[in-house]
């Protein structure tokens, strides 16, 4: 990718007199491509800047001075215009705090010199550029050859240690489960925990005991409604069911409102005349 034409100006007001340089850097245009398609993937080389030490300055200066030789609108070579648009990438990238940080991390893993390395647009495309989103002071150790192995040691550390910690957890959790279970199984016949046993025959028939309860509101509120009469108050009728019907042993079956009402002939709740 190119820089446009209106850039001339500025190569040349920017990269004046006070980049340095010296007998042992003038390369000739051709040289200077050649060099940043070789490095492309080495953006400090493509700068020609010291990556532990270059300071913004010092990118913006060398950006310049490189670009004032190798600009397309400057040069007629046919690989001019990849070369700048390495030379942009390089510049970009390392102008940003937040870039730099995930190209060091880049350079850290990848043999940025090799030519059939990965560049760093592949690496973030692979999902290396998650890690740069990690804190500063994490992607700068990673980066650090020293520093690196230390921390991805404790990281896998920490990630065994908190499985571990889960695997415990459930352990404990599933001893814990079992041991109520037989104590409640062997001790009340489960008649303390509505998941077993008889507790969940208890749990069973109450539920059925609540549906019919609401089926025999619903009915009473219909009939009330057939005849013209007022809706009869949930809370009165919950109560006067409640009374009516108490909760039985198993295998006493609970009469509904409908049973009632046809054995009496009237309103078995007294929630209306």
């Amino acid at each position: 990718m190119g820089v446009g034409g209106s850039k001339k100006e500025d190569f040349e007001d920017e990269s004046g007199s006070d980049v340095e340089s010296g007998p042992d850097e003038v390369l000739t245009v051709e040289d200077e491509i050649k060099r940043v398609l070789r490095f492309q993937n080495n953006y400090y080389k493509v700068l020609k800047l010291n990556p532990t030490s270059c300071t913004p300055v010092q990118i913006k200066k060398a950006y310049y001075k490189t670009a004032r030789l190798i600009h397309p609108d400057k040069c007629a070579h046919p690989q001019a215009t990849d070369a700048m648009g390495v030379l942009t990438s390089a510049h970009g990238t390392l102008s940003n705090t937040a870039l730099r940080a995930g190209y060091d991390l880049y350079a850290a893993q990848v043999e940025v010199d090799s030519a059939g390395s990965d560049s760093y647009a592949t690496w973030e495309s692979k999902g290396g550029a998650n890690m740069a989103h990690l804190p500063q002071w994490l992607v700068r150790g990673l980066a650090h050859p020293v520093l690196s192995p230390v921390l991805v040691f404790l990281m896998v550390a920490l990630m065994v240690a908190a499985a571990a910690l889960f695997l415990a957890l459930f352990l404990a959790y599933f001893v814990v489960h079992m041991v109520f279970w037989f104590l409640c199984c062997f001790g009340c016949c489960g008649h303390c925990w509505p998941r077993y046993g008889e507790g969940a025959r208890v749990h069973a028939r109450r539920q059925e005991r609540f549906m019919r309860m609401l089926q025999d509101y619903e009915a009473e509120a219909q009939m009330a409604q057939a005849k013209g009469q007022p809706v009869p108050d949930p809370n009165v009728f919950f109560a006067n069911w409640n009374i009516a019907h108490p909760e039985e042993e198993e295998g006493n079956a609970v009469p509904t409102a409908n049973a009632a009402a046809a054995a009496t002939g009237s309103n078995h709740y007294g929630s209306m005349p």
